[in-house]
């Protein structure tokens, strides 16, 4: 049964958003929601060893929009605010199981993260402060201070930058580790999931 994309009503928020937003912020508006869907929607259709890196940047689309509309300025960082801490391969014995749950996102002061971050939570995120992929994926089943967007933010992040920079050891994390199944799951679920949370904060 082929499932029928929600990304599509993405665009109808348009309309709402746009009151009350200048010409240049109108325009970043309609071109930023039309990059999130257009991600969103490839990234469901895509082999694993890229999908990370459209899921990604669907929600990099949607978090900017949702700054936008809380604060009424356009987003203009360019660094991310995050950054990961990865073993090069040479570290990794092969022989036995990689374990990606290991891999470690550092946030920043200063970036695109950090901004989005204040927009949708009342906490602050220390910089310096750090969380492996299986602090993350375990924070997903149960409350936490950090926001559950926020969460899928640092753990596709980490994804997209193991896919994108280390394709060895994204592709043995997705096909043999053992937390292969879960991570299978994920990305097969994560977009709906982030669209979901996304349109609950967009009535902010």
């Amino acid at each position: 049964m082929i499932r029928r994309s929600p990304y599509k009503e993405i665009l109808k928020y348009e309309e709402k958003l746009s009151f009350g937003l200048g010409e240049g912020e109108r325009l970043f508006l309609h071109y930023t929601l039309i990059q999130a869907k257009s991600n969103l929607e490839i990234a469901e259709k895509s082999d694993f060893f890229v999908s990370p890196l459209l899921l990604f940047y669907g929600l990099v689309a949607l978090a900017k929009v949702l700054i936008l509309t809380k604060n009424k300025v356009i987003p203009r960082e360019v660094l991310h605010g995050l950054t990961v801490r990865i073993a090069g391969e040479k570290s990794i014995d092969w022989t036995k199981d990689y374990d990606p749950r290991v891999e470690t996102v550092l946030v920043k002061e200063k970036g695109l993260f950090p901004t989005f971050y204040k927009t949708i939570s009342n906490f602050s995120l220390p910089e310096g402060e750090k969380y492996t992929l299986g602090d993350l994926y375990l924070f997903l089943n149960k409350k936490t201070s950090l926001d559950p967007l926020a969460i899928h933010y640092l753990i596709l992040f980490l994804l997209s930058m193991l896919s994108r920079y280390e394709p060895q050891k994204w592709g043995w994390a997705y096909e043999k580790s053992s937390f292969s199944r879960e991570l299978q799951t994920y990305l097969k679920i994560v977009g709906r999931d982030v669209y979901d949370l996304w349109k609950e904060k967009i009535k902010l």
